[in-house]
């Protein structure tokens, strides 16, 4: 196996095991035993140099992966990897900034999560343990609240950005969008069937909508 496939198959089954346990409860070795890799694989990847480490420890590589931090670093590709894929697909959105814009972003975030289940769960899981991933997700959340912002913000020629409640209703958005997808994503197959990303994406800008003009 070739690396780059090798790094894709470890960070699938990394985003898979994240997406269902905490960070705490996954191990290197359930990343290796799901991946069917070595764990000196999974240092290869998570891009850890072991053997000089090793030699002045005198202990094996495996010993040294498993408890000097490769998770870790795994962990952080896992969520940078679902952070990036859903950035694209955002920034290839066409048109201005606008609600049909933003109706657009949630359709394309709630059909990114449908479709890579693990690795959207695993960012919004992001942070609960390792403070790096908090960083990570948070400045991915900042991103997705300034696009909000730009949809709503006044246009061109005016300086009166969003105000403190605008804010508000963004982050608060950004919560409700999100809780929505991970129940639909919950729910059995032939009930999951029944909704689709075009149904979320309506909700949720309504909501939203609604929201603004209750202002």
């Amino acid at each position: 196996m070739v690396p780059d496939e090798r790094r894709a198959l470890i960070l699938r089954a990394a985003g898979d095991l994240f997406s269902q346990r905490s960070y705490a409860d996954v191990s290197v070795a359930d990343i290796a035993a799901v991946a069917d890799v070595s764990l000196a694989d999974i240092a290869a990847v998570a891009g850890v140099s072991v053997a000089d480490i090793a030699a002045v420890a005198g202990v094996s590589p495996p010993l040294i992966v498993f408890h000097f931090g490769s998770k870790r670093s795994l962990y952080l590709a896992v969520l940078d990897a679902a952070a990036a894929a859903i950035r694209a697909g955002l920034d290839g959105l066409p048109g201005p900034p606008s609600l049909d814009r933003l109706r657009a972003g949630v359709r394309f975030y709630a059909g990114y999560a449908r479709t890579h289940r693990a690795g959207f769960l695993s960012l919004l899981r992001g942070g609960q343990d390792v403070a790096e991933a908090a960083a990570l997700v948070e400045a991915f959340r900042d991103e997705l609240a300034a696009q909000i912002r730009a949809a709503v913000s006044p246009g061109p020629g005016r300086d009166d950005g969003p105000g403190p409640l605008t804010l508000l209703a963004v982050r608060g958005y950004l919560g409700y969008v999100d809780a929505v997808i991970v129940h639909w994503l919950a729910l059995p197959e032939d009930q999951r069937d029944q909704g689709s990303a075009d149904m979320i994406a309506e909700v949720a800008a309504g909501a939203f909508a609604g929201g603004l003009a209750a202002m």
